[in-house]
Formats: structure tokens, sequence, C-alpha cells
């Protein structure tokens, strides 16, 4: 006969049931989030930015901006022969950032990303207003990256646009899970565009 005694069954709250059920779902619901698209997107809206109270701050606020090390050298597109090994971005999107383009390096290589003009820079930080407005452009907090403008131009929409083709759409991936988001694919323009803001 087994020494072991069997306790009565407790009774569960009601409220302690419902909190169980409540963590559960945000256990299930992060790891959604977390391997989908747009994984980390808690970053506030453009609206949010816009009106400088987000966690981005002011546009150029002095200690918000750092230089990141590239894992492959980007060139500049009114440059095309100067190769960058680094570049300025706001310092909450930096290891995002530079997850996007070591993710992209892993993928494609050096030679296709060179074949697909993924390493053609438009931009990330320059604190100025949006093109034809007078309010800041999201790339006055380092917010924002272009590639490739000259084959993705503001007003280019799918299939004009380069990056809206197929071989584009494992880039947009490493993109969108590193919680950033396509104004191409959100709205079918500025395809050369991503931002670390909800649109």
């Amino acid at each position: 006969m087994s020494n072991c005694t069997q306790r009565p069954a407790r009774r569960v709250s009601p409220r302690l049931r419902a909190l169980t059920l409540l963590l559960v779902a945000c256990v299930i619901l992060g790891s959604q989030m977390h391997g989908g698209r747009h994984a980390a997107s808690g970053w506030p809206t453009e609206r949010e930015v816009l009106s400088g109270d987000s966690i981005f701050g002011q546009p150029g606020e002095a200690g918000s901006l750092v230089t990141i090390p590239l894992p492959y050298p980007l060139r500049p597109s009114w440059s095309p022969d100067t190769e960058l090994t680094s570049i300025t971005c706001h310092r909450l999107i930096a290891v995002p950032l530079t997850r996007i383009f070591q993710r992209t390096l892993e993928h494609y290589g050096l030679e296709r990303i060179r074949e697909l003009r993924l390493d053609i820079y438009g931009g990330c930080f320059n604190n100025r207003p949006i093109r034809g407005g007078s309010r800041p452009s999201l790339h006055a907090w380092g917010i924002a990256v272009d590639l490739d403008p000259e084959r993705n131009t503001l007003y280019m929409s799918a299939p004009e646009a380069a990056f809206s083709g197929p071989e584009y759409n494992a880039f947009w991936s490493i993109v969108e899970k590193e919680g950033a988001f396509s104004l191409g694919r959100e709205r079918n323009y500025d395809w050369m565009h991503f931002q670390f803001a909800r649109p």
C-alpha cells in the first residue's frame, strides 16, 4: 500500500482563475506578435512622434543619436563611389536597425545585396522637414531609413517601384520582424522608406 495521502482538491477562486486565463492569453498573444509581422511594434505612432512627447523626444535632441557600425558597406545614392561603414540613428532603434542589416546580409549575401541595390543608401538621420512641407520628417529623429531612392521614388507604387518586387519579400519580412514599417507595403508609396513609428 502506498504511503501517499491524497489531499482534497482545493477550490480555485473565480478571481484567480480569471487572472490565470488572462496571463495565459497574454503569453499566447505575445508569442504570436513576436513571431509575425511588426514583432516589436510597441513603437509610437507618427502623430505621437511629431508631437515631440514620444519616447523619441524632440528632433535631433542631444544624446538621442548614436552611430552604428554596418555589417556591409552602404553606398550613398548621391555619391555611389563612396562606401559608408556606419550611419547615425536614434539610440532606441540602434539594435533592431543593426539586426535588419545583419539579417539582410545573412539572407542575401553581399553579391545579391548589390544586385538588388539594397546597399544604395538614401539616408537615416537628417534634421529636415518633409518634402514640400514644414513639419519635421521622421528622419529628423533618426528613426527612418531610405534605400535606393532613384528606383523607389516617393510617389512610385507597385509594380513600378523596384522594392515592390517579389525578390524583396524576404527583406521586408526582416524589416517587419524587427518592428519597423514599410510605407510601400502599408500604403503602396515611398517604397524606399521604412520607419520605426506606426503609420
